[in-house]
């Protein structure tokens, strides 16, 4: 088990709307990422802010390596934060970029100078030093600004949806890059997202957030087996729904039943069919409600629109 490298003790910070964060107590390990996930407004970008120093507190502690930093501003904090805009700034090189803070750190010129030329070497961007931020492709100027960061050696990187500008096979190769740079530098970082997909890919921790709360902390593969309560379960991956007793609902994944055309424990209606590239969705009535299956596409090939399906759940949670 990790040494604990952040400790967020009873911390809220309420807007006069009355968003914000209630409450939260996280422990953060040394070298892992952790994601808070959850939709617009839950409160992730505000508890990134708090921990960055970027927004005061109202109640509770921070604590970065045994420090209680709480009332420490941003400058002064053992953290470094990356915003989803670059904040590259357009005047100077990427050299000049990355030399900035640095020099406000009063290091020699030449340590200035290798820090840069193995931070480059990390990045897999030899070569860009002389170029101007608008000279460089969206992926490289994330990561830049993630570079310009790491120089720092903040305690925690901090990243608020860094990859959302991005289009989807550079936010996915953006991942990748994110996974083998922390791998290297062992950095602890704190990354927050709404989308599910990035989340799970990425973290090594995921804190589920709904409404200023968090609702679960747990491994991606914790989050995406066991949910802990309907909001985690009909956030995280797909998920259906059927009416149980007691006004509880029973919860399943689409994965999670057997499908046959003629001999099991439900029967159901196919709505349609939709190929999703390598497996196949089936969309199927049941009891009025709308159903997802996912099946490999020589099984789909046995269903028809408007046949009967029948199905077997095979893992499921009652909520």
């Amino acid at each position: 088990m990790s040494e604990t490298k952040v400790e967020i003790k009873h911390m809220s910070k309420i807007y006069p709307n009355g968003d914000g964060i209630t409450d939260i107590e996280l422990a953060i390990r040394s070298g892992e990422i952790l994601t808070l996930l959850g939709p617009s407004g839950c409160g992730k970008s505000t508890l990134l802010r708090c921990l960055g120093g970027f927004q005061s507190i109202d109640d509770g502690q921070v604590m970065i390596d045994g420090v209680d930093i709480s009332h420490l501003p941003a400058d002064k904090r053992p953290t470094s934060m990356v915003f989803q805009g670059y904040n590259l700034w357009e005047h100077m090189t990427v050299y000049e970029n990355f030399a900035f803070g640095l020099k406000l750190r009063k290091l020699k010129k030449a340590e200035i100078r290798q820090r840069i030329s193995d931070m480059l070497a990390l990045l897999k961007l030899p070569g860009v030093e002389k170029k101007y931020p608008s000279q460089l492709s969206g992926g490289q100027q994330q990561r830049i600004a993630i570079g310009r960061s790491l120089l720092l050696q903040p305690a925690v990187l901090l990243l608020d949806e860094p990859f959302s500008a991005l289009d989807a096979k550079i936010r996915q190769q953006m991942r990748e890059e994110l996974k083998r740079i922390q791998a290297q530098t062992k950095v602890t970082i704190v990354f927050v997202t709404h989308d599910q997909e990035e989340a799970m890919s990425l973290s090594d921790r995921i804190v589920v957030m709904e409404k200023g709360k968090i609702a679960q902390i747990g491994t991606p593969s914790e989050i995406y087996e066991t949910p802990n309560n309907r909001y985690t379960a009909s956030f995280i991956g797909e998920m259906n729904f059927l009416p149980a007793e007691e006004g509880k609902v029973t919860a399943f994944r689409p994965e999670d039943s057997i499908l046959s055309v003629d001999s099991g424990d439900h029967k159901a209606k196919v709505a349609h069919i939709m190929n999703a590239g390598h497996y196949s969705i089936i969309y199927a009535t049941y009891q009025d409600q709308q159903l997802k299956f996912f099946s490999n596409k020589d099984q789909a090939r046995q269903f028809q629109q408007d046949q009967p399906l029948f199905f077997t759940i095979t893992n499921y949670h009652v909520y």
